[in-house]
């Protein structure tokens, strides 16, 4: 089960009382979460999700017995720049600023933001939610206000209309085209109010083609990532293939890995890996190139054989794992290498 699933999950199983949801909105600095990250304050105190690496959590939930009785949002905000003398002594040393946005709930109803983004998950398609979490005391449009688009550019919620909704709506096709995240301000009357606008992608789709032991650990890893995972065996069609589907053979047959391998290489699948080793795969290509099917580079470039990071990998679900890093790396734009060597922020700006 997703964070997401388990998000809409407890907030339908709350029955009585008034769940908080803990948004983090804005993030300058280096932080363990990135904007988007999502939180459930049961009426208990109970969590679910988390929006810090923990260290934030038990201050938020204290925020929500005041957001509860009050029954509007509010906005929390923490400078951990300067947080050795902040008042709820964290100590975190995490040199950030973050902007986190407290919902009430009605008890056993998931927002339809939650349900929107669920929506446009299991449909595999792009989206943006914009929520407004500052704005002037006297604004027509109040913290909490959302414009949600579709990948087909159609929107909804109660940030449509209005003196926002025209910019805002602008910034989410930005956005949805960006393919990046962006907290923008606005000049309204009464002062400035801001919005984050929130790119969700659809998800990876990870094909294993194979019959072996190692397939399963790999559709199971990928599976509780929120991928859409499927395994692919002798004679199974390999279904259709867009630029968020990564594919990994692992048939253990060569005459098989070559008639895939000569298939997927002029598909759209972003992401090809190989296993076995290097030369294994050269030779592979060198059967293909004598055959008609010379790759150009751009289509080897989607190539990776061996397939996965070097993790020192032995078991099946040791295996599953490096591979599974490296696809994520891939599609993040990212080496795989150690945090230790990145200069700047762990998370882009999104």
């Amino acid at each position: 089960m997703t964070e997401l699933d388990s998000l809409i999950t407890a907030i339908a199983e709350c029955k009585t009382g008034s769940p908080v949801l803990a948004t983090l909105m804005k993030v300058a600095g280096s932080a363990y979460r990135g904007a988007g990250a999502r939180m459930l304050i049961r009426p208990d105190g109970t969590l679910v999700g988390a929006v810090s690496g923990g260290c934030l959590e038990k201050d938020l939930a204290a925020h929500s017995e005041q957001v509860r009785a009050a029954g509007c949002p509010k906005v929390v905000s923490y400078d951990l720049t300067q947080d050795d003398d902040a008042p709820w002594g964290l100590g975190m040393g995490c040199h950030a600023v973050l902007d986190v946005l407290l919902e009430p709930l009605a008890a056993g109803e998931p927002p339809a933001h939650l349900d929107f983004i669920a929506a446009q998950l299991e449909r595999r398609e792009p989206a943006v939610v914009a929520t407004l979490f500052r704005a002037p005391p006297a604004a027509a449009v109040p913290v909490g206000a959302r414009l949600m688009m579709s990948a087909d550019g159609r929107v909804q919620g109660d940030l449509v209309g209005g003196a926002l909704g025209g910019s805002v709506r602008t910034d989410a096709a930005r956005v949805l085209r960006e393919e990046r995240s962006d907290a923008v301000s606005y000049r309204i009357e009464g002062g400035e109010a801001e919005a984050l606008i929130e790119f969700v992608p659809q998800p990876v789709a990870l094909v294993a083609c194979g019959d072996g032991n190692d397939a399963p650990p790999l559709a199971a890893l990928a599976g509780a990532l929120g991928w859409q995972a499927r395994i692919v065996r002798k004679d199974d069609p390999l279904g259709p293939l867009d630029d968020r589907t990564a594919v990994v053979l692992m048939t253990h047959n060569y005459a098989r890995d070559l008639a895939l391998l000569e298939a997927l290489l002029p598909s759209r699948a972003r992401y090809i890996g190989v296993l076995g080793p290097h030369s294994r795969t050269e030779q592979l290509l060198d059967d293909l190139r004598g055959s008609g099917h010379a790759p150009n580079d751009v289509r080897l470039a989607r190539v990776h054989a061996p397939v996965g990071l070097d993790i020192g990998a032995e078991t099946p679900a040791e295996v599953a794992l490096s591979i599974v890093a490296e696809i994520r790396a891939v599609f993040a734009g990212r080496q795989g290498g150690a945090l230790r060597s990145r200069e700047g922020p762990i998370h882009d700006r999104r």
